[in-house]
């Protein structure tokens, strides 16, 4: 008896024993796999990467935050994190009902990990950007898994867009919205191809944390392709009503992730925020914008700017003859037309507003020009011609007298600029690539330069129109002393939270006359205006003029306006046949456009 239990001991040891070896085993293999896959997929991917950390990194260096978006953005995500609270938004003491708070997050995210600083602040939605090209990369290779040479040109192509490159480098809500939208792609696609809950769940996760991005817009980048699935899918036998039945479940458990933002921040914010949230900032953006409204027909104009500059290269003409619209291709369609087409009709409309379509545009456009197995001598003489043209406005417009309105913003334009697009055509000449994918590597590569360079060239200028440090820096300074600061005109009270970490709320002032009177009132205090007179020096008193987009920002205390303002008023009339009311409101009118 004995006996048998050393054997049985024995013979557990040895289990343990072995099943230790194998986990082992298990382990280092994994660990081998893992490092395998990473190494494949640094290598397929590092060119493109490494140019668009390059794009982020001379961006966040050249330029500062453009007002008025990433002022406001980054004034938001201050206010909510100096009061501690992140459940409804802020802005110069007011709820912010315009954007949900995602980015806010994200920022606050940076800030906890580095530090309150602004390239901290800057660098989340590129982040983005880069993420997105990732997911692109992914569906480009779900959509053509036999084909590697799409799924390799895909992310050369996006991220060699003009629009993709600035809009993408941006802090904006589009790169949130972007890598969503993907997202949902990807889980709608392969929901098709797998009968399976994962793909359903991931989509009501993109459909929750898009909505948590930019709102219920969203839906028009992934709708389409939900209702479109029995058009674009290659199956006759499949039960659509199942899918249609899990489509809008995983819409219901989207709103609901949404949901458990809004509603405890529409009950905190107050009705009127309430009703902003919950209503007024879809549908009214929707059927009526409350900016930005223009024709059904903007976007078409601007087709040529929006696809540049792979409109403008031949073989993806070549690449269009004679394709077969598989289901594939007729997915990237259902995803194009409709969305696009309902982006027409919405009547607010920024070109950024396109960002998401541009990731599924690179996919199909890899599609087309990857076929093309010839290539001819003059495929890239219209982007040449482009280059050259560009060039040569860069020369002139300094050279040329320009006034009036936006075009004073010329005169800080270098000299030498012409030289980046002169060169870029050059390179276009002389480098002749062997390959298709060679050649969108080469122009891709141009665009990202022409950008990275365009922006470093024009770092002092945009410093000098744009950069804040100055007046926040007062702004602080009066601040801690507990003096008020009035501020025309009153759309510009959102823009400098952030650059003066500024710990109280700024006046905003409707008109000049207002501000006179506010100035006359309160003599112990201080008033923030921007103009783009010439007489600013009459307006600035003994106060601080600094250069602000195409006029000039001027901060001074308040005692003394009331009389400059009037010498200012008659000064104009004086030199101009335009009476002096519509003068100030002129002025008052200018940072709002």
């Amino acid at each position: 008896m004995r006996y048998l239990k050393r054997i049985r001991y024995s013979l557990w040891d040895n289990r343990q024993v072995c099943l230790s070896t194998s986990a082992i085993s298990i382990l280092f293999n994994g660990k081998q796999i893992l490092s395998a896959m990473l190494e494949k997929k640094l290598i397929e991917n590092w060119q493109w990467v490494c140019m668009w950390l390059l794009v982020i990194l001379a961006s966040i260096y050249a330029r500062p935050p453009i007002p008025i978006d990433e002022t406001r953005y980054l004034s938001v995500a201050w206010e909510m994190w100096q009061n501690n609270d992140f459940l409804v938004p802020h802005i110069n003491g007011h709820p912010y009902s315009h954007k949900p708070p995602l980015l806010f997050w994200l920022i606050h995210l940076f800030w906890l990990l580095f530090g309150v600083g602004e390239w901290s602040a800057r660098i989340v939605a590129p982040l983005f950007g880069l993420g997105s090209l990732l997911v692109t990369v992914k569906l480009a290779k779900l959509l053509w898994p036999e084909d590697r040479a799409v799924g390799a040109a895909t992310p050369y192509l996006l991220s060699g867009s003009i629009i993709w490159t600035i809009y993408g480098s941006l802090t904006m809500f589009d790169t949130l919205l972007t890598f969503f939208s993907l997202l949902g792609l990807v889980c709608i696609f392969k929901a098709r191809q797998r009968k399976c809950i994962l793909p359903w769940i991931g989509l009501s996760l993109s459909i929750g944390f898009g909505i948590l991005a930019k709102g219920p817009v969203l839906l028009l980048y992934l709708l389409p392709s939900l209702f479109l699935a029995p058009w674009w899918s290659s199956s006759e036998t499949f039960c659509w009503k199942n899918w249609f039945n899990s489509s809008l479940i995983a819409f219901i458990s989207g709103l609901a992730i949404a949901a458990c933002w809004a509603l405890p921040a529409a009950r905190s914010g107050g009705p009127e925020y309430e009703q902003a949230i919950l209503l007024s900032q879809t549908a009214g953006r929707m059927v009526h914008a409350f900016a930005h409204d223009r024709p059904f027909y903007w976007y078409l104009a601007f087709i040529p700017l929006l696809s540049f500059p792979w409109l403008f290269w031949l073989p993806v003409w070549r690449g269009w003859k004679g394709k077969p619209a598989e289901q594939s291709a007729r997915f990237c369609i259902g995803a194009l037309l409709p969305s696009f087409c309902i982006l027409s009709f919405v009547s607010g409309k920024q070109l950024h507003y396109i960002l998401p379509l541009l990731p599924v545009g690179a996919i199909y456009c890899a599609h087309l020009v990857t076929s093309v197995k010839r290539q001819n001598a003059h495929d890239n003489a219209p982007l040449i011609i482009i280059f050259c043209i560009i060039s040569l406005a860069l020369f002139l417009i300094p050279k040329l007298s320009l006034t009036g309105g936006d075009r004073e913003i010329l005169q800080y334009i270098p000299s030498g600029i012409f030289i980046i697009p002169l060169g870029c055509a050059t390179a276009l000449k002389v480098i002749r690539p062997v390959t298709v994918l060679g050649s969108i590597k080469t122009i891709s590569s141009c665009m990202l330069i022409f950008v990275v360079f365009l922006q470093l060239a024009l770092s002092d200028r945009l410093h000098t129109m744009y950069d804040q440090s100055t007046i926040g820096e007062k702004l602080n300074t009066v601040q801690k002393q507990g003096r008020l600061v009035a501020v025309f005109p009153q759309k510009m009270s959102d823009q400098f939270q952030f650059s003066g970490r500024l710990t109280h709320p700024l006046q905003p002032i409707d008109s000049y006359e207002n501000l006179a009177g506010w100035a006359f009132n309160h003599p112990q205090q201080y008033c923030l205006l921007f103009t783009k007179s010439e007489n600013y020096r009459i307006l600035m008193g003994k106060g601080l003029a600094s250069s602000y987009r195409n006029g000039w920002l001027i901060f001074r205390p308040a005692k003394g306006f009331s009389a400059d303002y009037r010498d200012w008023l008659a000064h104009s009339t004086k030199n101009t046949a335009t009476p002096a009311i519509e003068i100030a409101h002129a002025y008052g009118q200018t940072f709002a456009r």
